[in-house]
């Protein structure tokens, strides 16, 4: 059987990581229907919290076949954690194996899965995005400049990047499959996500575009109302930080 490798990027996310693995799990038997083995790799950034902790009591309860915690010795961001999923996928997974990375902070839904691994069947596409900007998406408990800002983001970005398919750039709820995440790795190196701000997720897109990738994408609910604790986004340093790496991206070029 073919393995879903999830990847949860955290830092001090002790009061959402417990109730989004639970979520996960309960999708575990429609995913066995479909043909997947769900695989949860929860990765703790070193948090100062009790993030691991919490993932810990989770392996204990669903085992550690199913919960598979990655502990960094030392805080790397967000990038870190997108490098290390890429990783730990390419080490592990099998050729037909594919890789969902998500938030850990439960504002994403796991039930999206299935619409995205059917949209990844049907388009036959590398990667398939959980978008805020397409039919059926809504945006629950965003503040109204926040969403204003996202919203002349994904303009911006659209113009300056342009990759075909694509009109979410930043969500971090995606599937991959095995073949464009190693071309990443092949262009790119080991560590191909290099932006330290939450332009990474942009980075990585882009990056995927370069290397060949083809995209669709699924509307989704976004759910900020389920997040407990402070947000961790600084938002005018992650705005300027992510406009100059749109333009740095625009740079590269395209794999012939």
């Amino acid at each position: 059987m073919k393995k879903l490798f999830v990847f949860l990027p955290c830092y001090n996310e002790e009061l959402n990581i417990g109730a989004l693995i639970d979520e996960w799990m309960n999708e575990s038997a429609k995913l066995e229907e479909e043909g997947y083995h769900l695989i949860i790799c929860p990765i703790d950034d070193k948090s100062t919290d009790n993030t691991q902790a919490k993932m810990r009591e989770k392996a204990a309860q669903y085992g550690e076949d199913r919960i598979n915690i990655i502990a960094h010795e030392q805080n790397k961001n967000l990038r870190g954690g997108l490098n290390t999923s890429v990783e730990n996928f390419l080490k592990f997974g099998a050729e037909d194996d594919l890789m969902c990375l998500m938030d850990g902070d439960d504002t994403h839904s796991p039930v999206y899965i299935h619409p995205m691994l059917a949209k990844m069947k049907a388009s036959s596409v590398d990667c398939v995005i959980a978008s805020r900007y397409r039919e059926g998406a809504e945006v629950i408990g965003l503040k109204g400049y926040r969403k204003f800002l996202s919203d002349m983001a994904k303009h911006y970005y659209s113009i300056v990047l342009r990759v075909p398919g694509v009109k979410d750039y930043t969500c971090g709820y995606r599937l991959y499959d095995k073949k464009i995440i190693r071309s990443l790795v092949e262009r790119f190196g080991e560590e191909p996500i290099q932006e330290r701000s939450f332009a990474c997720m942009m980075e990585l897109l882009y990056k995927l575009h370069l290397c060949g990738a083809t995209f669709d994408e699924v509307g989704f609910k976004l759910r900020y109302d389920k997040k407990q604790g402070d947000s961790k986004m600084r938002v005018s340093s992650t705005m300027k930080n992510s406009l100059g790496a749109a333009i740095r991206l625009r740079k590269l070029k395209k794999k012939s």
